[in-house]
């Protein structure tokens, strides 16, 4: 059912909107009129956008049934407390039949104001966003849902342009909003995950430091235990600066890559052979089967011994005493290819692609606990890529994992 907004809304202009069977909100579709005729006269109209980010998710879980009514919900809180997010004449309406993804148009800046500022579709956003997490906190408990429901939210301009039709403008808000959205939750959680990292090592260092202080300081041999343990913290966060930094100029094509010919099959053993210290005292076995004439590639040596090392090192670590590691090296279809595989733990599927994710560790407790500070994958598939080649994971819980990695042979691809 439209609300009374809308159905003024239609007899002031002559347009009918199209209602979704579910929300009871306008469909997208049929708003082009309202929203050209609006764009005709203004220089800018404000666009919001929300969806439900795992929403086909709760379907799975929870029943059609159920999500519909959740949606229900949100279309029944924009109907009856539309004065409170904004004001009279805007409109909102959902993206399709049955759709998770809700527009809000802002046709009318605060009073006093020619324009919207970026600031105050961020209130109207914000507050709008809290609202949403009111009615999913309140479904959830209903449904016993133990998911969390997240939602994406963005919002920007939509500016007069006489050479495209209102449509295209509407698709371009919606694909920048979106976008924006993204990059927000993506800097909150790398921040998120920064001040985590930073906190550990800082914390350590603190409460030592504070120790010697009050008195360790005359206890020669506590005092080089502590100043030992302190050093050890600090090479910690050098260590994820220079990840950090290394991971930076990769995202951001910016590194420099010193390519030459570069024999993939001996940097193998090279690496196994600098890290088998490393699997003794772990307890684990680690060799090398190296195929016999492997083509050399063109790459940046100290870039792919970093990869080799950085994927041999996890499996040690990784795996159990008594374990076995083979890193392997061949040619293959003009490619050369490493397969480094242990038998640890696995990782689950649901895990797989997102190994390669800055910061993100299958276990962090026990990755924290090892060294590790989810960087490492990232940088060296990012590394693999500037190469030409593809890094991934097979893996079967509870059996162990194999990482491959594959370098075009020199002359394969242009440099």
């Amino acid at each position: 059912m439209l609300n009374r907004l809308f159905k003024r809304r239609k007899h002031e202009v002559n347009l009918a909107f199209l209602p979704d069977p579910i929300t009871g909100l306008p469909l997208l579709t049929s708003v082009y009129p309202i929203v050209g005729r609006y764009l005709s006269r203004k220089r800018q109209i404000g666009f919001l956008y929300f969806d439900i980010a795992n929403f086909r998710q709760l379907e799975e879980y929870h029943g059609k049934v159920q999500c519909q009514e959740l949606l229900a919900r949100i279309g029944n809180i924009f109907e009856k407390s539309h004065d409170k997010f904004f004001r009279e004449e805007d409109l909102v309406c959902v993206a399709g039949p049955g759709s998770d993804s809700f527009i809000v148009f802002l046709f009318s800046p605060p009073r006093h104001k020619e324009l919207f500022g970026l600031s105050d579709l961020k209130l109207v956003a914000f507050r709008v966003a809290k609202k949403f997490e009111e009615i999913a906190l309140q479904w959830a408990r209903e449904n016993k849902a133990k998911e969390k429901i997240s939602f994406h939210s963005g919002h920007t301009f939509i500016l007069q342009d006489p050479q495209l039709p209102v449509d295209r403008l509407i698709y371009e808000a919606q694909r920048e909003a979106a976008l924006k959205s993204r990059l927000e939750e993506v800097m909150a959680q790398f921040v998120s995950n920064i001040s985590h990292e930073l906190r550990t090592p800082l914390t350590c260092i603190k409460g030592y430091v504070e120790t010697l202080l009050d008195g360790a300081l005359s206890d020669p041999e506590m005092s080089k235990r502590f100043l030992g343990i302190i050093h050890e913290e600090t090479e910690r966060l050098n260590r994820l600066i220079r990840d950090l930094l290394d991971f930076s100029m990769m995202e951001s094509n910016k590194a420099h890559m010193n390519r030459i010919q570069v024999n993939l099959g001996q940097l193998t053993q090279d690496a196994v052979d600098f890290l088998s210290n490393n699997a003794e005292k772990k307890q684990v076995s680690l060799t090398a089967e190296i195929a016999k004439e492997i083509p050399d590639v063109q790459g940046d040596e100290d870039r792919l011994e970093q990869v080799l090392i950085n994927i041999i090192d996890n499996a040690i670590k990784y795996t159990p005493a008594g374990g076995k590691i083979v890193a392997r090296c061949s040619e293959e279809d003009g490619f050369a290819k490493v397969a480094i595989t242990d038998n640890g733990p696995g990782i689950l599927e649901e895990d797989r692609e997102r190994v390669f994710e800055r910061f993100y560790r299958v276990d962090a407790d026990r990755s924290t606990s090892t060294g590790g500070r989810g960087l490492g994958l990232a940088i060296a598939k990012h590394i693999v890529e500037a190469h030409g080649g593809a890094l991934w994971v097979e893996s079967q819980f509870g059996k162990g994992s194999t990482f491959y990695f594959t370098i075009p042979v020199a002359g394969m691809v242009e440099q």
